[in-house]
């Protein structure tokens, strides 16, 4: 696989959402977590 596939493929992981997080994005769950604390 070259690098662009591989970084395609991570990028789509990375936006699923996740039973653990309340099945929220990692991004969404950091940005409540920065909110909480900004």
């Amino acid at each position: 696989y070259s690098q662009k596939q591989l970084n395609e493929f991570a990028r789509k992981l990375n936006e699923r959402p996740r039973k653990t997080l309340d099945y929220l994005t990692p991004v969404e769950k950091l940005q409540s977590i920065f909110a909480l604390t900004g």
